[in-house]
């Protein structure tokens, strides 16, 4: 898969990058840019989700080199599958300039790591998308090197979603699997052949390395589309998230062991964790895997929130074998940066890493991964069908004749 977006992006030269591979998903690129955020309207916990009215979506981030960098941004119309869309020019889904400046950005202040904030506002005065469908922002350097890629929706709400979190129908998983019971109803919103133009992508907690992608349609009854009964829509139920919360330097909160602020630096060491899968379902609140950067030592947590070198322990008597460890979760994109790598300790008996994450509330997981770098979040976290989890429903429309991927409806169900 990095093998085909990589020669995806040399054929895409026309949108002015040299001859450097990206990625279509959320991915950071440089060491220096930490803190990547993109949510829809006031939320910060939402996904970036706009439509055709122009729902204002905010992106930021900081620059840890501190000084002041000129960021240029680009604008890509993808299908379904996270292609370019090759049959649609940028003028048919774009109005205005693709490729201006970011020009927003902010010094840190009262910072031991002085850094640099930038922010987007999307659409703005010089950029407004003319289509739904799925969207890839990329942000790159005066030297056309790519720095953040990040995938946004626009959707328009044209079909009523019906959907439910139910027992998978596996009996062998019944009791660490949720299913979607999933109804669409196109009563006001003509479809000519839903069983061949509808396909429907779920999303748990927004992540996408494991979603369930492309389903058809079953049957038609009336206006309802209805899907396969046996569980086109299945997904580990996993665990309640593990987090952190560093809102506040100068005292410790739940999870964490200790702070020890320096001149060169603030050391968080958390609590010990243990592998959870052959323990008990326990309920807390937590974000779903997403994160906040927030801080109440002092106004204006965007510019003026420390990094923190946050220290990991996950206990376990002896290393894994032909598996590494990794901390995931939204805070890194979910993806496998070395960064997040965990060592194993024989001293210590445990997996061991620290990782450089601005103030605030984090969930996160640990995962296992494969010599071909699948992941797995059950063996270590466990899986319980009471887990709280969010499913984002996306139902897309390439009608016959059409030459676009149509985002037509989305929801979201807890």
């Amino acid at each position: 898969m990095r093998i085909f977006y990589f020669f995806l992006a040399l054929l895409f030269t026309d949108i002015g990058f040299g001859q450097q591979d990206f990625y279509f998903e959320d991915y950071t690129y440089q060491e220096n840019i930490k803190s990547v955020k993109f949510y829809a309207g006031n939320n910060p916990l939402s996904y970036p989700v706009s439509n055709l009215n122009g729902t204002v979506l905010h992106f930021e981030f900081d620059d840890l080199d501190g000084d002041n960098k000129n960021y240029y941004y680009k604008i890509i119309h993808c299908d379904m599958d996270w292609n370019v869309s090759k049959d649609i020019e940028e003028n048919d889904f774009l109005e205005g300039f693709n490729g201006e400046e970011i020009k927003n950005s902010f010094s840190s202040s009262f910072t031991l790591l002085q850094y640099t904030h930038y922010r987007l506002r999307l659409p703005n005065e010089n950029t407004k998308w003319l289509l739904s469908g799925n969207y890839l922002l990329v942000v790159y350097d005066e030297n056309e090197d790519v720095v953040i890629t990040r995938r946004f929706l626009v959707a328009e709400n044209n079909i009523k979603i019906f959907a439910k979190i139910i027992h998978a129908k596996d009996v062998s998983r019944y009791r660490t699997a949720q299913s979607l019971d999933l109804v669409l109803n196109n009563k006001d919103f003509r479809i000519v052949d839903p069983l061949k133009e509808v396909k429907v992508t779920v999303l748990q907690n927004n992540k996408w390395f494991d979603a369930v992608k492309n389903v058809s349609p079953k049957y038609l009854i009336g206006n309802e589309i209805k899907f396969d009964a046996f569980d086109p829509f299945v997904f580990e139920a996993l665990n309640e998230f593990r987090y952190f919360d560093t809102r506040s330097l100068h005292s410790t909160n739940m999870e964490v062991q200790s702070i020890d602020i320096k001149r060169r630096g603030v050391e968080v060491v958390l609590e010990e964790d243990a592998i959870r899968k052959y323990s008990n379902y326990f309920f807390h609140k937590d974000i779903n895997g997403n994160y906040l950067y927030l801080n109440q030592d002092n106004p204006n947590a965007d510019i003026s929130s420390q990094y923190t070198n946050v220290n990991f322990t996950l206990k376990m008597h002896a290393p894994l074998l032909d598996q590494e460890v990794y901390v995931i979760g939204g805070f890194c994109d979910w993806q496998l940066y070395d960064e997040n790598k965990l060592e194993y300790d024989g001293d210590l008996e445990a997996y061991i890493g620290k990782i450089q994450i601005k103030q605030g509330v984090i969930d996160y997981y640990y995962a296992t991964v494969d010599k071909e770098e699948n992941i797995n979040l059950s063996n270590l976290e466990g899986s319980w069908f009471q887990t709280q989890n969010d499913y984002m429903i996306l139902v897309y429309l390439r009608p016959f004749g059409g030459i676009y991927d149509r985002l037509i409806g989305i929801r979201v169900v807890e």
